[in-house]
């Protein structure tokens, strides 16, 4: 028992003698940074495959023909019926006597009214917002939308 308790305290001692990492810090002399070869300050040079500026040129010109790009809006209201139509517009005034500035649709897919809002750029913006309107439109939710108006970039 004496001589494994001895042998453990010297394995133990010995891993404490040992460097953790080697102290000597080497650098490689092979590669030289040259003081002209660097850009000036403020100035950014970006090298990139001609495809890709294909690539993106071809999107902005898909994007501007859509006239508007994928986002989210949130829908307030959902409701099929005879009163549906007139119950939408209630719910889009009921919407925009307490929030200014944030568009109002109501759209008709047969045989359903819903009333949508919001033009928002990710889930996220949108959150926000449902946040405050849970209380009022407790049917409330986010939905995805293929084309929104595009928003105002502050």
């Amino acid at each position: 028992m004496i001589r494994r308790l001895i042998f453990l305290l010297l394995i133990l001692g010995s891993f404490c003698l040992l460097p953790g990492q080697a102290r000597d810090v080497s650098y490689n002399k092979n590669i030289q940074v040259v003081p002209d070869s660097l850009p000036p300050a403020g100035e950014l040079k970006l090298y990139q495959e001609r495809r890709l500026d294909e690539l993106d040129e071809r999107y902005r010109r898909l994007n501007s023909l859509r006239n508007g790009m994928d986002g989210y809006r949130i829908q307030i209201f959902f409701e099929s019926g005879r009163e549906a139509r007139e119950n939408a517009y209630e719910a889009k005034a009921k919407f925009l006597s307490n929030y200014h500035g944030i568009g109002a649709y109501i759209e008709y897919h047969a045989p359903f009214f819903k009333v949508r809002i919001g033009d928002f750029r990710t889930k996220r913006e949108a959150y926000i917002l449902y946040r405050k309107l849970k209380r009022q439109f407790p049917n409330a939710y986010i939905t995805p939308i293929e084309t929104i108006r595009l928003p105002e970039i502050e």
